[in-house]
This record gives C-alpha cells, sequence and structure tokens, in this order.
C-alpha cells in the first residue's frame, strides 16, 4: 500500500533530481573543463541523492581501458589511488551481469556476487570490519554493494560508468532514485563529451596555431634570405631595365608572401578571439594607429590622407584586434592605386542603422573600384575582383568582415562616384556606438 509519506518522498525526488538535472544542464555551456566537470559531477549526485561515495570512470580511446577520473567521499590518499584504478572491458563484462540490470542503463551488484581480485578493490571500501556482516533485512545496504549507471557516446560506444555507493540511510535505493539518478547521468554524459569535444578543439587550435608559427617563422627567413639576394641583385651596376623590372616584380611578390604569411596568423587569432573582451575603444584612436602603421608600407610612394571629422572620442566596443579592420584598407588603397601621390579619405559620421545608434567610417580610395558582380563577394575568403588582383593573398578583406561582424557591425563597398567603378570605391563599415555609462 502506497502511503502519503511515500507519495511525497518521490514527489521530493523528482524536485531534487530535476534540479540536479538543471544544474548539471548548465554546465553543458559553463564548464569546459573536463576534470573539473567530473568532479562537479559526482560531488552534485552525492549531495543531491544522499550518498557517501561515488565515482566516474571514462573509458580511455586509445587503451579502451575505464580510468577513474573523479572520486568523491574518500580521503586524499585514497582518492589519489583510486585515480590510478584501471579495468578493463573483461572486467566491466563480469561484473555487471544481465541479471543485476534494474534500469535502461542502471546496474546494481549485490554483495556476493562478485569476487574481490585485487587490492585496488578494496580501495572502494570505506567499513572493511563490515564486509562479512549479513543483512539485517532485504533492502539494508550492504557494505559491499554498488551501482553502476553506464554512460554511453552519441554514436552508442560505451563512455564510461557513474558508480555511487553508501546510501547514508543505508538502505538500497529504490526504483525512483535510481531512475532519477540514471537521468542525471545521462544528462551528464552529454555535459562530458561536449567538454571533451571543446578540449580537443582547444587543443586542435592550439596546435594549428603552432604549427602556423612553425612555417610563418621559417617562411619569413626564407624569403628574407631571397630578397635580400634580389636588392642585391638590383643594386649593381648595369643591370638591364628589363630585368631590373622582373627582378621588382619577383620582390613584390616576396613580400606579397610575407602578407600572407601575416594575414594567415592573424586570421586564426581573429577567428579565436571571436567577440571576446570587448570593450569601449575609440574608434578615431584606431584610425590613427592604423594610418601610422599604412604609411610605412610603402615608403616609395607619397601617401596622404585627408579626415573629414573632428577629433572627438567615438566609443565602440572592440577588441584589440579592431586596428586590422582599417590597417586592411588603408594597405589595399595604397597597394591598389595607381597614382603617383596617393590620397585616402576617411570620413566619420553619426548615423542610425536597423535602430541602432552607429558610427559610419568611410573610407575612399582612387584605385581601379571593384566590380558589381563582386562588391559582396570581396569579402569572401581568398577571393578578389579582377581588377584589384595584383597579388596579395585575398584574406584582409575577410579579416575585416570577421571582425567587423563580431563587433555586430556591417561592412560593404560602393563606388566612389556612382555609376563610374574606375574612379575608386568607398569602403563603409558601421559599428555600433558603445552604451553610455
Amino acid at each position: 500500500m502506497v502511503t502519503d509519506k511515500t507519495i511525497a518522498r518521490q514527489e521530493d525526488l523528482r524536485s531534487v533530481a530535476i534540479s540536479s538535472i538543471l544544474e548539471v544542464t548548465s554546465d553543458f555551456v559553463t564548464v569546459r573543463d573536463v576534470d573539473r566537470l567530473l568532479d562537479k559531477i559526482v560531488t552534485t549526485v552525492s549531495e543531491t541523492f544522499g550518498l557517501r561515495t561515488a565515482c566516474i570512470g571514462i573509458r580511455d580511446k586509445e587503451t579502451g581501458l575505464f580510468i577513474v577520473r573523479a572520486a568523491h567521499g574518500f580521503s586524499p590518499e585514497v582518492e589519489e589511488k583510486i585515480k590510478k584504478v584501471k579495468y578493463d572491458m573483461g572486467r566491466m563484462t563480469r561484473d555487471l551481469k544481465p541479471e543485476f540490470k534494474v534500469g535502461r542503463n542502471v546496474y546494481y551488484v549485490p554483495a556476493g556476487s562478485y569476487e574481490i581480485e585485487s587490492d585496488e578493490d578494496m580501495l572502494f571500501v570505506i567499513h572493511p570490519e563490515r564486509m562479512d556482516n549479513a543483512r539485517r533485512f532485504p533492502n539494508e545496504w550492504h557494505e559491499l554493494d554498488f551501482v553502476d549507471f553506464l554512460m554511453y557516446e552519441k554514436d552508442g560506444s560505451l563512455m564510461g560508468y557513474l558508480e555511487i555507493d553508501e546510501p547514508e540511510d543505508h538502505e538500497v535505493p529504490d526504483d525512483e532514485t535510481l531512475h532519477a539518478i540514471e537521468i542525471f547521468s545521462d544528462l551528464a554524459a552529454i555535459a562530458i563529451q561536449n567538454a571533451q569535444l571543446y578540449e580537443q578543439l582547444e587543443k586542435d587550435r592550439k596546435e594549428i596555431e603552432l604549427l602556423i608559427d612553425l612555417i610563418g617563422h621559417d617562411v619569413n627567413n626564407y624569403a628574407q634570405a631571397v630578397s635580400g639576394f634580389i636588392e642585391l641583385a638590383m643594386s649593381r651596376k648595369g643591370v638591364p631595365e628589363p630585368i631590373r623590372k622582373s627582378l621588382a616584380k619577383g620582390l613584390d611578390q616576396v613580400w606579397n608572401l610575407n602578407k600572407l604569411v601575416s594575414n594567415v596568423k592573424l586570421y586564426a587569432k581573429v577567428e579565436a578571439a571571436g567577440d571576446k573582451d570587448l570593450k569601449p575603444i575609440d574608434i578615431v584612436r584606431v584610425l590613427k594607429e592604423s594610418q601610422a602603421a599604412a604609411e610605412s608600407y610603402d615608403r616609395t610612394r607619397k601617401v596622404r590622407f585627408a579626415w573629414n571629422c573632428d577629433d572627438e572620442p567615438k566609443f565602440s566596443l572592440m577588441n584589440d584586434f579592431a586596428k586590422d579592420i582599417f590597417l586592411n584598407l588603408f594597405t589595399n588603397a595604397i597597394k591598389f592605386d595607381q597614382h603617383e601621390d596617393v590620397v585616402i579619405q576617411v570620413d566619420i559620421e553619426e548615423t542610425v542603422d536597423d535602430k541602432r545608434e552607429m558610427w559610419l567610417v568611410s573610407v575612399l580610395d582612387r584605385g581601379p573600384g571593384v566590380e558589381e558582380e563582386f562588391k559582396q563577394k570581396v569579402f569572401d575568403r581568398f577571393t578578389q575582383g579582377p581588377a584589384r588582383s595584383q597579388g596579395g593573398s585575398g584574406l584582409g578583406l575577410h579579416i575585416a568582415k570577421t571582425l567587423v561582424d563580431s563587433y555586430k557591425g556591417r561592412i560593404s563597398v560602393e563606388d566612389r562616384v556612382k555609376g563610374d567603378r574606375s574612379k575608386g570605391s568607398v569602403f563603409r563599415v558601421l559599428l555600433p556606438k558603445a552604451p553610455k555609462t
């Protein structure tokens, strides 16, 4: 007969289970360190469901062995030893017999149904003096009982197990409790996989960054050596003009190679940074810094900037990569402008776009312009319009767009003189005003 007390207890368990599940679910987003997440899971399940101890074993993908990665309720010395314990699939199969299955992924293994095979097994026994005690009533928890909740990968392969032991009420958990913990372990398995995926992505990203740095270092060294030989050849007297021009073109390509490596390294950092570390930054200061860097791009030509704005600070939420937006626009204006003297006009004004208060920065150049069909594609990776294909990686404008997008802005290009692209281009950058504090 189901009593009111039993019903109330079941309802309390449901409430507790839902609360615990919600807590673990929040960790899908917030906890990205696998070991920290595992520690949080064993602590939460122990405190929520009144358990003395709990541990998690994760299957190593290389060896196939189950390794205890987190434990709760043991002394620091014992916990350190427990985390060195490894089980093979044979041991798991011997312990978790089909007749012990009490749920979809739950196994209650009672005392006397398995043998203690090593000193490592004794690490999990909290009270060795109780090992030989008989049960006083059918559902009394025995010192050698344990319950395993199996956790699976998304592809159905066994990922590991959550093991619980020593209920505080010294009773074998009822079906309601086991079902609640099973739901908890299912959600925990998803959280673990997400954290593992994030760790792997971080590892891959760091390895790629290292590879790019190593390649970039070597390429830059080779490029400097090649450019040195070319410049030496060009400095010799009596070099015919056609050969001198060919050497100059070769030198340009060497520097284009350097620019490509720099852009690839920058692109990797920009992609990793995303919208992290945004803070109010003065656009005017960023533009001035970009101008100073761009003026050293080609010292053989005279470059003049025409500013159409005041020097009052104009803040937008950006990060330390903001300078690269305008540095790319300025260096492109210098590279593609065939005039002897390069003039770059920069305008800043206030505007409203989609009900948002914005700063509009316009960069006007006198290059060959961008063909109509390429005005959208020019911001794609490795894309250049035919009129602008004079070397380069095709990454610069894509980096600029990636940054502007991460700042919740927009970037576009149009003809400086409407209908006549040969007069140059206008690159317009819309950046949201930083909230007033």
